[in-house]
């Protein structure tokens, strides 16, 4: 099961009422073994993590305290994939440093510039700097995330990769441009449904009409 959490039930309610998940840009870097970052960009995606139900309980989630549970089924008929979480120091990063690079200075035939670029939007670093939290050596891998990135079809022609600064200084611009082209799912889809209290979880069973088995209280803790 993958799970995208989410901070409020507002926000819960609202997918599951759209039956969609809206895409949104997230700043990303790579940087190599001395520190030095040698990409920093947005690129468009919807995020989750993969738990089973039983895990939950024993772990500190990142986001929120909210969650909609998804079949891996649906996630790969979907095009999502698990992050790449890679060490600065191995040959890996070493070696998508280098594509990196060869991309920016011009040195690799244009048809290779789509797919470097893919290639990092599914690439983390196991530990580093979490903007979200302002944490150094933060441990990314202990997330599990799987990731949706879509095609620049699939988003009516728009960039998979921003120049950072220039995405910081609009963001709304930059997502409104995505609100068009959310990442649809069914309730059949749907494995599980987590929230806070009782009166959240019968209003979401009178929303959705999904069966009282897949509606829980969460058992995480939160960060």
């Amino acid at each position: 099961m993958i799970i995208h959490f989410t901070s409020n039930f507002r926000n819960l309610r609202s997918i599951l009422s759209s039956c969609s998940f809206r895409l949104s840009y997230c700043g990303e870097y790579f940087g190599d073994n001395t520190g030095k970052v040698i990409s920093r960009a947005a690129h468009p995606m919807v995020s989750f993590s993969a738990f089973s139900d039983d895990e939950l309980k024993s772990k500190v989630v990142t986001y929120g305290g909210y969650g909609i549970g998804l079949t891996k089924d649906w996630a790969s008929k979907q095009g999502l994939s698990p992050v790449n979480y890679i060490d600065a120091n191995s040959p890996a990063a070493q070696g998508l440093n280098a594509l990196l690079r060869a991309r920016q200075t011009g040195l690799i035939p244009s048809i290779l510039r789509l797919p470097i670029i893919q290639l990092k939007c599914f690439t983390k670093h196991v530990t580093g700097f979490n903007s979200y939290f302002k944490e150094a050596n933060f441990n990314f891998e202990a997330e599990r995330e799987w990731r949706f990135v879509p095609s620049k079809t699939q988003i009516g022609g728009n960039l998979i990769s921003e120049n950072f600064s220039t995405y910081k200084n609009n963001k709304e611009k930059y997502n409104k441009r995505l609100e068009k082209y959310p990442l649809p799912f069914s309730y059949e889809d749907v494995s599980y449904v987590y929230v806070k209290t009782e009166v959240e979880r019968q209003e979401i069973i009178q929303i959705t009409g999904l069966p009282e088995r897949k509606l829980k209280i969460k058992l995480w803790s939160e960060k």
